[in-house]
């Protein structure tokens, strides 16, 4: 069977450029877009990328992602290039003049672009640009105006306005949305879907239902109405009792405890000392009454720990007195269970309690709600809304097309290929913007999602990369990699401060946390020799000093003496000298006897040492690979991004001071006398 992919490539004569070390295609035509799904994807620069951490129009991105996802892959960029070029009478618009779409360009030939064409002029009708031919990216600023014309817009969402014909739906849809939470509909307001409405009276029915239940089991109010108000009153002192119980038990099993099962004189004198709640709360700590084997029983009237004084006698108020038997005047353990039991039925109908919307609206009219047929006018109110979800949809793809016709075109440039990149050095969608420091600005900054990926990943683009971590008062922090391409970094290391700009100009404090160090530039490598010489003879002699700054005495007191070098040590010491100073001596006889060509020779010297050095900076700097620090940020890049020596200075920027500027040399002189001073001294600085 024929490649059907490879014919319709064929037919379409495509145009590659070369740039990173490989060919891509340049998009530069509609025609382009339209046959990119013939575009084999082995030609495609990347084929997935993530919506995050991208300098994009966000909706446009989630346009793009159709499966939501949260990344964009290589079949949904096709089905929105063909689907905006088939909605378009002339797709070089998507190049030519991205910025508006003319309604004259919509094609309305089929049943879809008819619909388009239709809604887009009634959006523009709802904006009160009526007479406009054009449609652009900025109408869709403020849904509440595109939508403003109709109370219903096919989202299955109603609203207090979808309810002016009808006061009572008004009010109950304005409890459901306070009930449920509600949703926001397509034009910005508050509403309620299907599911909620239908949440809000079954909780209502469900309440209902339980709060008939006393009706046929009448021991759940053993009081009546003031059942509720007993049950509060036991409950607040329900552990604190039976807590007294319990230490009469053991009273009674050990006559002896009785003076720890009581407050102590000291526990009540710490706790009279506190002040306000402390007090009260260490007071409630403290047994509710005093235990004494005279008697196993709390009297109604007997003193009790004041802070519980108040609530013990509201319970014997509201229930002891209420639920005793025989005139009891004092709660004994056979009263105290009698009304446990009496009160449990009660309590166990509270716990079953189901949630309900009853403070909202209130129960009368909760019972009226669902006795009356509200609910059936609200879900037909429902109907009515998705009912015109067709038209609505149309309206979405008003914006669908609109913000494809003005973003489409960049994002293929920096997806099927990366001209965007090699055309503007600071113009890729993946550039987060720019970091200032050692006085020099960084524009290939990318932000960082997967730290532990990215760690494994960077250091394949043999770049040298800043890893910053950036800080900004009332935003969540974040982590960039810049690609350092010019200069040198000799004033470069962890913990060095910069500031990070990023696309919306908005400036964080960045901190250096990591480097990947790599050649900056072939010049740099030049001199990286004799820095490391430089470097190294330092650290010998710090070590030197460190290892002699000791004390001659050691932990005993005793002060040792520095051990004798040996006659034989000596003799090597001074055969190794007379050799190195012997070898030394025939090198510069050799180099001043070249007479007039004494200067190349010092060339050749300088050239041997750093050669090597050069040609692997070289090496090293003719591999830049951007792919692998994109790769580890979530995209599958298919192609080379190499960054060559002069594009590298494009996307470095070093201080240059500016032409005809004034250069003067500062210099500090002894401080004078000045009697205007009103220190007394004067720095003159010329």
């Amino acid at each position: 069977m024929p490649d059907l992919n490879a014919k319709r490539m064929k037919d379409h004569a495509w145009i590659f450029f070369r740039a990173g070390g490989a060919w891509q295609v340049k998009i530069s035509r509609g025609s382009d877009i339209a046959n990119i799904g013939s575009l084999d994807e082995k030609l495609w620069s990347a084929l997935a990328c993530p919506v995050d951490g991208l300098v994009f129009d966000r909706k446009t991105l989630e346009i793009l992602d159709s499966d939501g996802d949260n990344k964009i892959r290589r079949m949904e960029v096709v089905a929105a290039c063909e689907w905006a070029c088939s909605m378009l009478k002339n797709p070089d618009t998507l190049i030519s003049s991205p910025g508006k779409l003319s309604l004259a360009n919509i094609d309305d030939s089929g049943k879809e672009g008819a619909s388009i064409l239709a809604s887009a002029k009634k959006i523009l009708s709802n904006l009160g640009k009526a007479e406009a031919e054009d449609i652009s990216v900025g109408d869709f600023s403020e849904p509440s105006k595109t939508f403003s014309a109709s109370a219903f817009n096919g989202d299955g969402i109603i609203t207090a306005e979808s309810c002016q014909c009808d006061a009572d739906c008004k009010s109950v849809i304005a409890d459901v949305i306070t009930y449920t939470g509600g949703s926001t509909d397509r034009s910005g307001n508050a509403g309620a879907d299907a599911l909620q409405i239908e949440k809000f009276f079954e909780d209502a029915r469900a309440f209902i239902s339980w709060l008939d239940i006393p009706k046929s089991h009448p021991e759940i109010l053993p009081l009546g109405e003031s059942t509720s108000t007993a049950y509060a009153a036991y409950a607040a002192v329900k552990d604190k009792i039976d807590d007294w119980f319990e230490r009469r038990a053991l009273l009674s099993y050990d006559k002896s405890s009785e003076s720890g099962l009581n407050a102590k004189t000291d526990e009540i004198s710490a706790a009279l000392a506190l002040d306000g709640d402390a007090k009260t709360d260490a007071l409630a700590r403290l047994p509710i009454a005093e235990v004494s084997d005279e008697s196993d029983s709390i009297a109604f009237d007997a003193p009790v720990n004041p802070a519980w004084q108040a609530a013990y006698s509201n319970f014997v108020k509201s229930a002891a007195i209420p639920l005793a038997e025989n005139g009891d005047s004092e709660l004994s353990r056979r009263l105290w269970e009698k009304i446990a039991e009496k009160l449990s039925p009660y309590e166990e109908w509270m716990k079953a309690k189901p949630d309900s919307p009853e403070k909202i609206s209130g129960i009368e009219n909760l019972r009226s709600m669902v006795k009356s047929g509200i609910k059936g006018r609200l879900l037909e109110l429902v109907e009515k809304d998705l009912s015109l979800k067709p038209e609505a949809d149309a309206l979405d793809n008003v914006e669908k097309l609109v913000r494809l016709h003005a973003n489409l075109f960049r994002f293929l440039e920096n997806f099927a290929s990366f001209q965007s990149l090699y055309r503007d050095s600071s113009g890729a969608d993946f550039m987060f913007g720019k970091l200032y420091i050692d006085r020099r600005v960084c524009k290939m900054c990318i932000k960082v999602s997967d730290s532990a990926r990215h760690s494994s990943m960077a250091p394949l683009s043999y770049g040298y990369i800043l890893v910053c971590s950036c800080k900004r008062k009332g935003e969540a922090d974040i982590c960039v990699s810049a690609l350092v391409s010019a200069g040198d970094s000799d004033n470069l290391m962890p913990g060095r401060n910069g500031i990070f700009v990023d696309s919306l100009g908005r400036e964080w404090d960045a901190t250096v946390v990591k480097i990947i160090d790599n050649p900056i530039g072939v010049a740099q490598a030049f001199w990286s020799p004799y820095k490391r010489c430089v470097r190294w003879a330092s650290d010998q002699i710090a070590k030197r000093l460190a290892s002699n700054d000791i004390s001659p005495a050691g932990g005993d007191g005793i002060i040792k003496t520095a051990k004798k070098i040996d006659v034989g040590t000596v003799a090597a010491l001074g055969v190794a000298v007379g050799g190195i100073t012997t070898a030394f001596g025939m090198a510069l006889e050799a180099l001043f006897g070249l007479g007039y060509w004494l200067p190349l020779g010092i060339l050749g010297i300088f050239l041997a040492i750093s050669l090597p050095s050069m040609l692997i900076a070289w090496m090293k700097l003719s591999a830049r690979n951007l792919a692998p620090l994109l790769d580890a940020n979530g995209w599958a890049v298919n192609n080379c991004l190499k960054i060559s020596m002069p594009f590298g200075k494009l996307l470095t920027e070093t201080a240059s001071i500016p032409s005809g500027s004034k250069l003067e040399i500062a210099k500090c002189q002894p401080a004078k006398k000045n009697a205007q001073s009103r220190s007394g001294h004067n720095r003159d600085i010329l």
